[in-house]
């Protein structure tokens, strides 16, 4: 009987096992192809020169020389001609465009979202209903979102409608205006990404001992001095985590900016992309080993950027 039992546990162990291995080969296997294999592959095909229909070329830093040319020339023309900047240099462009763009979406979006999540980890009524309502922007498809928002920014749109009193009257062309269509766009990754990372901090939020507010509460401290004394140093590894993922998705983006401004960045190029050339350059032009070189560029300054976010933050540590 005791033999039975034991073979039975064995049994089932080894089916666990089993189990277990079958359902994390699955997503392993994909993040291999589709993650390690393809950043592989993307470094090694920037050494050479491959369209496609002929065999690939070893070409060595050659794309890489074209591409520092290509920044140097966009440093003169934004010098010199910053109107044309788009028509002459598009890759350059691109990179000013990405960075202005990240330092417009970063900061906000992490400091709305922590801001919305303590509002919401009040015990007020009606808290629930705002948690759930603010979360779902960040279920819904960035595309259904830009399309929205194309409506909504248009020339005689709802939004031009609210500011209108505001303005004396003045309308931006929101999407046909280069002073205006990256702050467009960035308005549209606020509004659907702050509302994920408003998730993050209020589960941190609701971790925090209560303790430390009591007696901050007994010392005559605020509401105010509360969260910036207390709740921001020790959130701020969620802080870092949210800013380090929000700098890698504001760096790579492309569906804002291939719906709201088109596959040519919209007017004056004002909402072309790092991403959108990478992608004109290998499908368009069918220049795939030059695209792996600038996507190995664009890789570099993200893993810089978020090194450097991790080390100013100190990561992990909460002083």
């Amino acid at each position: 009987m005791s033999f039975s039992k034991t073979s039975f546990f064995e049994k089932s162990r080894r089916l666990e096992a089993l189990i277990f291995l079958l359902l994390t080969l699955y997503p392993l296997t994909l993040n291999f192809f589709f993650g390690y294999f393809s950043m592989l592959f993307a470094f090694a095909l920037s050494a050479f020169e491959w369209d496609i229909l002929t065999p690939m070329k070893f070409v060595g830093l050659k794309n890489y020389q074209e591409m520092l040319s290509e920044i140097v020339h966009g440093v003169e023309v934004l010098v010199s001609s910053p109107r044309v900047l788009h028509l002459r240099a598009p890759f350059f462009n691109g990179l000013k465009n990405i960075l202005l763009y990240t330092a417009m979406v970063v900061p906000t979006q992490t400091l709305l979202a922590l801001v919305l999540a303590a509002v919401a980890n009040q015990r007020v009524r009606g808290a629930h209903f705002f948690r759930v309502a603010y979360f779902l922007p960040a279920t819904t498809c960035p595309v259904i979102i830009s399309l929205i928002f194309i409506w909504l920014f248009m020339r005689d749109g709802f939004v031009n409608y609210l500011i209108s009193p505001l303005t004396g009257g003045f309308k931006p062309d929101w999407l046909r205006d280069p002073n205006f269509l990256l702050p467009a766009i960035a308005l549209v990754a606020i509004w659907g990404t702050s509302a994920h990372f408003f998730v993050t901090f209020l589960a941190g939020l609701q971790a925090l001992p209560r303790e430390v507010y009591e007696a901050a509460k007994i010392d005559g401290a605020g509401a105010l001095a509360r969260f910036i004394y207390i709740t921001i140093p020790l959130l701020k590894p969620l802080v870092t985590y949210v800013v380090v993922l929000g700098t890698i998705g504001a760096l790579q983006m492309f569906d804002l900016a291939w719906v709201m401004a088109g596959a040519g960045g919209g007017a004056g190029g004002a909402g072309y992309t790092v991403a959108l050339d990478i992608y004109n350059t290998a499908f368009v032009q069918l220049r795939y080993g030059y695209a792996a070189a600038k996507a190995v560029l664009l890789f570099a300054i993200i893993f810089t950027l978020n090194y450097y976010v991790q080390k100013k933050l100190a990561f992990g540590r909460v002083t």
